[in-house]
């Protein structure tokens, strides 16, 4: 999958309307591993389940996908540095990030600056792993973000707090 845009807010990569709208997290996406099972690219187990998708990034700034509020920011050996945003009943966390911009607590908009992308944690190479729960269980970002992409803000609204 490959999404080119002019930037933050472009038509291409960003539905919008009076009070709510939604963003991808990169001006350019490109998926280099999806949510399910694999081959763990570092450690070489079969059929490792991630529960998250890989999208290539180099230096690059990463944006929150919706208005939410910073939950959690750290560091695990296994996801670097990384930001939890919290959407309603949804849950985002962007890893493996070189440099964080925002703090516990801190209320985000659509396309703010969460973030630079990196290789931080357990990683073969830079990229942004995004990882989206619902209610507490891991769900596959790639519906996530054509769910939030195309709705209208009403429809955005109640989706977020199913």
């Amino acid at each position: 999958m490959f999404i080119s845009a002019n930037g933050y807010g472009a038509i291409q990569d960003t539905v919008s309307s009076k009070n709510c709208y939604a963003t991808l997290p990169l001006k350019v996406f490109k998926l280099n591993s999806g949510f399910g099972f694999r081959l763990h690219p570092v450690t070489g187990e079969k059929k490792s389940f991630h529960k998250g998708i890989d999208i290539a990034a180099k230096n690059e700034i990463v944006c929150s996908v919706l208005d939410g509020q910073v939950v959690k920011v750290g560091y695990t050996p296994i996801m670097g540095n990384f930001v939890t945003v919290k959407y309603g009943n949804y849950t985002v966390y962007y890893a493996h990030l070189s440099k964080l911009y925002c703090v516990v607590n801190q209320n985000l908009y659509t396309g703010f600056p969460i973030g630079l992308s990196g290789s931080t944690g357990r990683t073969t190479g830079e990229h942004l792993h995004l990882t989206v729960q619902h209610k507490g269980l891991p769900i596959n970002p790639l519906y996530f973000l054509a769910d939030i992409l195309f709705r209208n803000d009403n429809e955005l609204e109640q989706y977020l707090n199913l």
